[in-house]
């Protein structure tokens, strides 16, 4: 009797392989990341498919070597990734961290006509001038700043000194006292 209910929990405690969970959980994935690109900007059916099916893609590749992990949570990494990989070669960038935040902030600000487009791979025409005017400052310039020394002050050390020199004081008065020598 508990044998088959032991065998129904033995599925439960190992864990499916990742390609089960990307196929099984596949089209919620894939409604999730249609979702997130909507809210990046993504409005377009066919931008939409072209950079769903780039990021499915990638979340396969991930399953199949091995380092998939939460399958959704790999998807928003992918499609992140695939802005960046795409900022970095449309604007020719050395993975610089100021400038692409930079074009980032410049094109999910909605200012940059046709970017989806561009990115989905649905449209030849360059855009790196365009988000080169657009840049956003991601920080503010570096500004180090001057700084006056300040000298510490050790309240301990005086307050030790002074509690030091009224002991000895008073061990000094107690001592003259007992001996009946007149104190000072």
């Amino acid at each position: 009797m508990g044998q088959g209910v032991g065998d129904s929990l033995a599925i439960l405690e190992s864990p499916p392989a990742a390609a089960e969970v990307v196929s099984a959980d596949r089209l919620a994935i894939e409604m999730r990341v249609r979702l997130y690109l909507e809210a990046l900007g993504v409005q377009a059916s066919d931008e939409l498919d072209a950079l769903a099916a780039q990021v499915n893609e990638k979340v396969e590749f991930r399953s199949r070597v091995g380092q998939l992990g939460e399958p959704l949570e790999a998807a928003i990494e992918e499609v992140h990734l695939a802005l960046d990989r795409w900022l970095l070669a449309e604007l020719d960038i050395d993975n610089d961290p100021d400038r692409l935040s930079a074009a980032r902030a410049a094109v999910l600000s909605g200012q940059i006509p046709g970017w989806t487009r561009r990115w989905a791979g649905l449209s030849d025409t360059s855009l790196s001038e365009i988000i080169a005017a657009g840049w956003i400052a991601a920080v503010p310039e570096r500004a180090p700043l001057t700084m006056d020394p300040n000298p510490i002050d050790l309240c301990c050390h005086r307050l030790v000194s002074h509690l030091l020199a009224e002991a000895k004081r008073l061990i000094a008065l107690f001592s003259h006292h007992r001996r009946g020598l007149p104190g000072t």
